[in-house]
């Protein structure tokens, strides 16, 4: 019977408590859930990118023809490919990498894919020949076999 009329005061004495130190401490526990919200909105968009992104290269079910036009169209390096190598080609078309720094220090980086400047750069540093001895007109049938047009 005693700790039942005991109960209700020590709560509201808690929940007094509880108040202060929520009003003391108001702006760090504002810029702490702001912050943890767009941590959490980054990380969201990273995970759901392939999905909503508008202008995003999908990779097909089947890339045999692709790689087939390419070892027959570009040659090397191409024709001597491993299997590792194709799926580290395809991974550099295809997937999304942190190219861009974060803005804020703490915060997570925006995943995005490569443009295509940013892949002929990846693919000379990667296999300097023969794609630094690259024209115009073949980067046009590389990416136009990978566009599939």
């Amino acid at each position: 019977m005693r700790l039942k009329n005991f109960l209700p005061k020590i709560l509201l004495l808690l929940g007094f408590v509880l108040l202060y130190f929520i009003l003391s401490y108001q702006t760090s526990i504002k810029d702490f859930f702001s912050s943890a919200f767009k941590k959490g909105g980054i990380y969201y968009d990273n995970f759901v990118y392939p999905a909503t992104a508008k202008s995003i290269r999908h990779k097909p079910i089947t890339l045999v023809k692709k790689e087939t036009e390419l070892m027959l169209y570009i040659g090397e390096p191409f024709k001597s490919f491993s299997p590792d190598e194709w799926q580290e080609f395809w991974d550099l078309i295809y997937e999304a990498y942190p190219k861009e720094p974060s803005e804020e220090p703490g915060m997570p980086n925006r995943m995005r894919q490569l443009t295509t400047d940013e892949i002929a750069s990846e693919l000379m540093e990667r296999y300097p020949q023969p794609f630094f001895s690259f024209t115009e007109e073949h980067w046009q049938v590389l990416f136009g076999v990978i566009a599939g047009k």
